[in-house]
């Protein structure tokens, strides 16, 4: 792991080059609530045949100093805070559901960083079901109460070793900055703000994700400027998990089809 000093935080971050080198393409990939840049661990080897790849621990996740944030605004700043750092000066960002309003608010506030988004199972909005919040309030406050169905948000046939496996990445994070998480969430809103979004967007769904269905999906398809979308079959909330080789082409195809229009004309 690599680390930086974003505010006076130790900011930790999963860094990986191509084996020579020279990468056709950047990637920052911004996890989900509660969760840690790990959930792209087997994802992030893939991409990193052909272009180099970040996966940032937020404040207060993973490895990573601080305490978290109740909105979107101070994890964007972080996230570029990163780039920046990196000496990138333009890249793909790439946001799962909470992550995904993160690389929204960076192409708005740090446009001149963002070469594209890569949107995965978010919204523009993202309510949360007030049982939701309410859970991680009284988790946070130390009381005692019911457990969560751990196959919620996943696909009816997704094994359940793969819903084991991402549920104990998505204990890594404290009960307090989880909450703040879902807070974050719920007061996030950026439906009027796609029409200003002008970079190529790929939006990307499971065809059973229940927490951002696909019509949020289709709202970027029609909202954004310069969106395709993305509809995984048997998949639900995470995609890079159920449906791993299908998400890895989805992605690579957007990647190259940058990383073409990029390249010089003769």
């Amino acid at each position: 792991m690599n680390y930086a000093s974003i505010e006076g935080l130790r900011i930790v971050y999963d860094h990986r080059r191509p084996p020579s080198g020279d990468g056709r393409g950047r990637v920052i990939y911004i996890h989900g609530t509660g969760c840690t840049g790990r959930v792209f661990e087997r994802h992030l080897a893939v991409v990193a045949a052909e272009h180099e790849v970040v996966a940032i621990d937020l404040p207060g996740h993973g490895e990573s100093e601080g305490s978290g944030f109740r909105g979107v605004a101070d994890h964007a700043f972080f996230t570029a805070g990163l780039i920046e750092h990196l000496g990138w000066e333009r890249c793909v960002v790439a946001g799962h559901s909470l992550g995904g309003g993160i690389a929204l608010a960076v192409a708005v506030y740090f446009p001149e960083l963002v070469e594209g988004l890569l949107l995965i199972d978010t919204g523009a909005r993202l309510r949360v079901d007030p049982a939701i919040i309410e859970t991680a309030r009284r988790t946070a406050a130390g009381r005692d109460i019911a457990a969560g169905d751990p196959r919620r948000g996943f696909a009816q046939r997704t094994p359940q070793a793969v819903v084991d496996e991402t549920d104990i990445l998505r204990g890594e994070c404290s009960p307090e900055v989880t909450y703040k998480d879902w807070i974050a969430d719920d007061s996030f809103d950026f439906m009027s703000r796609l029409p200003h979004i002008l970079v190529p967007s790929l939006a990307v769904c499971g065809d059973e994700d229940e927490f951002t269905p696909v019509k949020y999906h289709e709202y970027f398809r029609d909202k954004l400027p310069d969106c395709r979308l993305e509809i995984i079959s048997g998949s639900g909330h995470w995609p890079f998990v159920e449906q791993p080789d299908t998400f890895d082409r989805c992605v690579l195809r957007f990647l190259d089809e940058l990383a073409r229009k990029r390249a010089p004309t003769s």
